[in-house]
């Protein structure tokens, strides 16, 4: 089983890579039918050739096919440059008895562009026992028989159709057909090979042959065939049909005839039909359908006069074959909207195939009048574009007989009544009109015109568009139109047009339309004016304004002649004045004299030094490139120069590339009568001066010269001229631009200079004069007036402003000039200004000395010259300022007395000063703070709380070292909401106070003591005593050292016993089952710590309680310190204080458990390996023998927290509580035997109880 399996593996692995062919069914028997769209049974033999054979649907008619392809199927291209040899096959089974008498009929779809000499399609029929191989060939010879000749040329499925193949070699066995793919790798054109829809028969009814349409008209046509023999029972059937998809076995047919012809009678004018006939010999047996190919009808006669503007319709036949570029109808392209356009890809664009050669043809037949004669010539108007190559790929346009029938692929030659209209058609991207009004139809008399439009490209270069051609108008006019039309005197208002009259001239004379757009004005449109003459001066034109003018000859009111459009022309400029100044941001100004030449000047965005600029463009502006084609253009502007003008500074921002001494931009000044021309370059003459030759630079450059002779155009209009030049060869992007234009004279007029009073400052002033348009630089001196001496050396200024840099002195009188300055040497007279700096607006350096207690020297230095000062105080914080009395002391006092202050208080004090003769101060100085001394009565400051602890509080003060100074105070404190205080008298500014209680809030208050008589006590001073807190403590490891149990043993209490895992720390203070009970003065209690540790490694453990509950671990409080050793366990017996803290609700002490690896624990230090555990332990009192008669009036519990319950008394019974100092508290009923003390603050109160039963006095103590 396994070697059959590799076996079989190693055979699909071949078959896969092409080493043995594809497996397929076994032979199929006749009639064979393969269409593809299912699925494919041909045997595919590709093996390593690039091009091969594949099923797919990337071509097909209709669906799928096989076919060539270099992408595994993707598409149906080849790779031309390698060369491949591939073949499909199919075994068929031939029955025996086959001869030659009864031959096969065989048909297939096809296409295939290739090269018509070497790369096609071939067919054979071979034996079974030949199997053809990959990259060789087929040859006949030995039963191989070629079907057919080579299939190629073709980019259109074409159907083969062959009703005489001889089978008799191959009776009574298997005939393998064969479809062979063969390219040479040189060059060829996609698509390769394709073939489908397959039929191959012995038939029982012959099909008709030689299929051919004859006496094709407009509406009509015949087709006819040779009919078989014996003719068929039933006759012949015909389909007809305007797609090129075959007929099927169950397609109703168009008609049936018993004959061998049909006339056609129905049919569409300018349509292409297609065409198939088949013989009926029963009912039930039919031949195989054969195809005529196809026919196109003729048009219906078009008439004069003929117009064709495509808008809606096209009437045009094109003779498009298989050509790569073809004539289309669309809106692709229009003159508007749509038109006939050359189009390699069916009319989506108007672009053409440049390396792929056709030659195309458009047409439309036209009936010309009889009696037509040269002495009445017709005329022929229509628009058109095509871009091409010069020599090479045009547009063409004929008249020609009816008779001949234009071929696509072969050019129109003159000769035979062929007339050519006027020339070559190309190289112009937009759309242009041609017009002809002497077209010659005396040939035509009486007979059909043919019109043809041709284009033809040669497949090397070119560039798109491809030619177009619309607005199509072709008449024998009854009003000639007049001829030559020009235009003259040009200048910027006015304008003379004229042309050549008619013969005889027109009745009622000539009109003439003007516009601003290039639109043609129509046969109704309103002319601008009339005229009996042959030229009309025009004004009242805008200056630097593109005009267009057409012309037409009115022979009668309802008769008139074409409109004939006259050259179009630009009025000249309004001149500029200096200084003249144009960067193209806001607009363009010059004029731009394009013509017809390829490259343009255009103003646009593409380049500009920054933004935009003037720049060459073959493509209307899109890019700053050119095309290779010799081209001359000018963009100008006319510039005023004043009378008396010399020299100048001439300056502008350029770049070139284009090629050394061919393709540059060259530079002009000229005398306004001169007008350059399109395609002609400026020569020098009088008053030419070339300014200079600019290439070779593709980075912006920038020309400067500030001493241009402008002499030579003094008091006249000078025009300013950038000539681009290229010649038509090589040469490299980008072309020509230019940017910030700057031409301009400079004056050393004394300027008119302004010192800006609002700018004139302390130190500094801002002058201002008009800035010289001509470019002028100015020179500004000054000096302190009345001095001798000017600033060396002088300012150089650039712009008309200059302010000083913060160098003047204050209040201080000036006097400055300035002069302007051209060419550096050229120094005009000095202007003269004078002003006064202002004082000094800096504030004062304020200092406080003599602080008394009420009272305060201020000191304000320096003095500034030439001001008033004035001073400000007032207590830090307030609202409120106050002022000098009765003023503020002037230059040169520079002190004052501040009195009337308050002891121990903090001021500010501010000055600042105001110049002489201005009404506004200037700002105030920084506030100089002080603090006035402190007396006695004050009280002391800084009373504070450096150290707050629950039972204990350090309280410190400011001392008081002044006047009556005793250094004593007396400090008193309270609990809150206590009458009484708690006076102390401290010889120093510290105390601690001690016995305080836990969480309880306290206010106190401190004096000065001022020989022997206390001052004033502070504001009231609260704090809360803070509850107990223990300081952290924990391991870091604890994986192998830990505490493992904990017993402690308290005598007459129960025991408690943790057993735990390891950790670095454990809390058990809230874990009311871990909690400890001892009693005060006990003694025999024991504490038992279990030990886990590593294998001889060695603890030590401490034990800690804070009996005194003041938040340390203190020595004396420490009950067990043991080790370190390897004992497992430490114990220790330890007796509770007397005077331990007895717990209450909720506080109670803390025990601490640590074990520490090779240490005893040190209370509150941390250790790398162990545990710290801590617990809560409760103390109580020995209980003590009820002294009570439980008669007696009793309270409880107590101390009381809320709810103070009283036992023994009757319903009747009232209450007082007391506070310590004797006040009354509260009173009433006693309900339900229970009093709410719950508001009370904490401390020790008294009760009276009142009853029949008798009074009680009881203590108690709120928590």
């Amino acid at each position: 089983m396994i070697k059959t399996f590799t076996s079989l593996l190693l055979l699909l692995c071949f078959i896969n890579f092409g080493f043995i062919p594809l497996l397929q069914a076994q032979a199929t028997a006749l009639p064979y039918t393969q269409d593809f769209n299912t699925s494919n049974d041909f045997t595919l033999l590709n093996g390593t050739q690039v091009n091969k054979w594949v099923y797919g649907s990337a071509t097909g008619n209709t669906g799928n096919s096989i076919y060539i392809s270099n992408d595994n199927g993707t598409t149906n291209n080849y790779t031309n440059t390698s060369s491949s040899v591939v073949q499909a096959y199919r075994d068929l089974v031939v029955p025996a008895g086959t001869t030659a008498t009864s031959p096969a009929t065989l048909s297939f779809d096809w296409r295939a562009m290739g090269e018509s000499c070497c790369d096609y399609l071939r067919i054979w029929l071979v034996p079974t026992t030949f199997t053809p191989t990959p990259g060789t060939q087929i040859t006949a010879g030995a039963g191989i028989i070629q079907v057919g000749a080579n299939l190629n040329a073709q980019t259109a499925w074409q159907t083969y159709t062959n009703t005489n193949i001889n089978l008799a070699a191959f009776a009574g066995a298997n005939v393998r057909i064969v479809f062979e793919w063969r390219n040479d790798g040189s060059v060829g054109t996609s698509p390769a090979g394709a073939i489908d829809n397959i039929n191959m028969l012995i038939p029982t009814c012959s099909a008709p042959t030689a299929l051919a349409a004859n006496s094709i008209m407009a509406t009509n046509a015949t087709i006819s065939w040779t009919g078989i023999t014996p003719a068929p029972a039933n006759g012949y059937q015909y389909y007809v049909s305007t797609s090129s998809t075959p007929p099927t076995n169950t397609t109703t047919p168009t008609g049936t005839s018993t004959g061998t012809s049909v006339t056609l009678n129905t049919l569409s004018p300018s349509t292409t039909y297609y065409f198939w006939v088949r013989a009926v010999c029963s009912s039930t047996d039919s031949s195989i359908w054969t195809s005529g190919g196809g026919f196109s009808t003729t048009q219906t006669l078009a008439t004069l006069p003929y117009s064709q503007n495509f808008s809606t319709i096209n009437d045009f036949g094109f003779v498009n074959g298989s050509q790569t570029n073809k004539w289309s109808y669309g809106n692709a392209a229009g003159n508007t909207p749509s038109s006939i356009y050359i189009s390699n890809d069916n009319g989506v664009t108007n672009s053409y195939t440049v390396t792929s050669s056709s030659i195309v043809q458009a047409y439309r037949d036209i009936a010309v009048p009889a009696g037509t004669t040269a002495a009445s010539p017709a005329i022929l108007s229509f628009d058109w574009l095509a871009m091409g190559e010069s020599c090479c790929d045009y547009l063409r346009v004929w008249l020609v007989p009816s008779s001949f029938t234009p071929t696509a692929g072969n050019q129109i030659t003159a000769g035979a009544g062929r007339i050519q209209i006027g020339g070559d058609l190309n190289t112009q991207t937009t759309w242009q009109t041609y017009l002809n009004t002497n077209v010659n139809l005396a040939s035509f008399s009486g007979a059909t015109l043919r019109l043809v439009f041709e284009w033809r490209n040669d497949g090397s270069v070119g560039t798109s568009p491809a030619g177009a051609i619309d607005n199509v108008n072709l008449f024998i006019p009854t009003c000639k139109s007049p001829t030559a039309p020009t235009v003259a005197a040009i200048t910027s208002a006015t304008a003379t047009i004229s042309w050549t009259a008619t013969v005889p001239a027109p009745a009622i004379g000539y009109q003439y339309y003007l516009s601003t757009n290039p639109t043609p004005p129509t046969v109704t449109t309103p002319p601008t004016g009339t005229t009996t003459a042959t030229s009309v001066p025009l004004t009242g034109l805008t200056p630097n304004t593109a005009y267009y003018w057409w012309v037409r000859a009115r022979c009668s009111t309802t008769d008139a002649s074409i409109w004939i459009g006259g050259p179009s022309f630009t009025t000249t400029q309004i001149p500029a004045t200096l200084p003249y100044i144009q960067n193209f941001t806001g607009g363009n100004d010059l004029v731009l004299l394009n013509g017809t030449q390829t490259n343009k000047w255009v103003r646009g965005t593409v380049t500009g030094n920054p933004a935009q600029s003037l720049y060459i463009s073959n493509d209307n502006g899109v890019t700053n490139a050119y095309s290779h084609t010799t081209t001359t253009v000018h963009a100008f502007r006319d510039i005023s120069i004043p009378v008396g003008t010399t020299i100048a500074s001439f300056s502008f921002d350029w770049k070139s590339q284009g090629e050394n001494n061919f393709d540059y931009v060259r530079v002009w000044l000229l005398p306004s009568n001169v007008m350059p021309t399109p395609g002609t370059q400026i020569a020098a003459g009088t008053n030419r001066v070339q300014v200079g030759q600019y290439q070779l630079q593709g980075t912006w450059q920038t020309y400067s010269n500030t001493n241009l002779n402008l002499s030579a155009y003094a008091g006249t209009i000078m025009r300013l001229v950038f000539e681009w030049k290229n010649d038509g060869s090589g040469g490299t992007q980008p072309p020509a631009a230019i940017d910030n234009i700057l031409l301009r004279v400079c004056s050393t007029a004394t300027p008119v200079v302004t010192v800006v009073p609002a700018s004139i400052t302390h130190n500094s002033a801002t002058l201002t004069w008009p800035q010289d348009p001509g470019g002028a630089t100015y020179q500004l001196r000054y000096r302190v007036l009345g001095s001798t001496t000017w600033n060396t050396p002088y300012i150089t200024v650039t712009a008309g402003t200059y302010t000083f840099p913060s160098n003047l002195l204050p209040f201080t009188d000036y006097e400055v000039e300035v002069a302007a300055v051209c060419n550096t040497t050229n120094v005009g007279i000095f202007s003269h200004s004078e002003f006064k700096t202002k004082c000094d607006p800096t504030p004062p350096n304020v200092t406080v000395t003599n602080i008394t207690s009420t009272s305060a020297l201020v000191t304000w230095n320096p003095l500034a010259a030439g001001a008033t000062y004035e001073l400000q105080w007032r207590e830090v914080g307030t609202p409120t300022w106050w002022t000098a009395l009765p003023s503020t002391p002037q230059p040169p006092a520079n002190t004052y007395l501040l009195t009337g202050l308050s002891s121990y208080k903090t001021y500010e004090v501010q000055v600042r000063n105001k110049c002489i003769g201005s009404l506004t101060f200037n700002p105030w100085s920084t506030s100089q703070v002080f603090t006035t001394v402190r007396i006695c009565e004050i009280p002391p400051p800084g009373l504070t709380i450096t150290e707050l602890n629950p039972t204990s509080a350090v309280v410190v003060w400011d001392a008081y070292t002044g006047t009556g100074a005793t250094d004593n105070y007396i400090l008193k404190y309270r609990k809150v909401g206590l009458p009484g205080w708690t006076n102390i008298n401290v010889s120093n500014n510290t105390y601690t106070i001690t016995g305080l209680l836990e969480l309880t809030k306290y206010e106190m208050q401190v004096a000065n003591v001022c020989t022997g008589t206390p001052g004033n006590f502070t504001p009231e001073y609260y704090f809360t005593t803070p509850t107990v807190v223990y300081c952290p403590m924990h391991s870091t490891n604890f994986g192998s050292e830990f505490i493992s149990k904990v017993t402690a043993k308290p005598a007459g209490k129960p025991d408690m016993v943790n057993i735990t895992a390891g950790s670095a720390y454990s809390d058990y203070t809230t874990v009311p089952a871990k909690f400890i009970d001892m009693v005060q003065g006990s003694v025999g209690n024991q504490i038992i710590i279990d030990k886990t540790i590593s294998s001889g490694a060695k603890a030590g453990v401490a034990v800690w309680i804070d009996f005194n509950r003041n938040g340390t671990f203190d020595l004396d409080e420490r009950i067990l310190a043991d080790g370190p050793n390897t004992n497992p366990t430490a114990s220790a017996t330890f007796t509770v204080p007397s005077n331990s803290f007895l717990g209450s609700t909720n506080k109670y002490v803390v025990m601490r458990v640590a074990m520490s690896k090779d240490a005893i624990p040190v209370s509150c230090v941390s250790f790398t390996d162990g545990e710290v555990e801590d617990y809560t332990v409760r103390i109580s009192q020995l209980p003590t023998v009820n002294t009570l008669n439980q008669t007696d009036i009793l309270i409880y519990p107590n101390p009381v927290k809320s709810i103070l319950n009283v036992k023994n008394i009757s319903k009747k019974a009232k209450y007082t509580i007391y506070s310590a100092a004797g006040q009354i508290i509260s009173s009433g009923v006693i309900l339900n035997n229970k009093i709410d003390v719950s508001r009370l603050i904490n401390g020790l109160y008294v009760i009276d109880i009142n009853d029949v039963q008798g009074t009680a006095q009881r203590k108690f103590i709120k928590e």
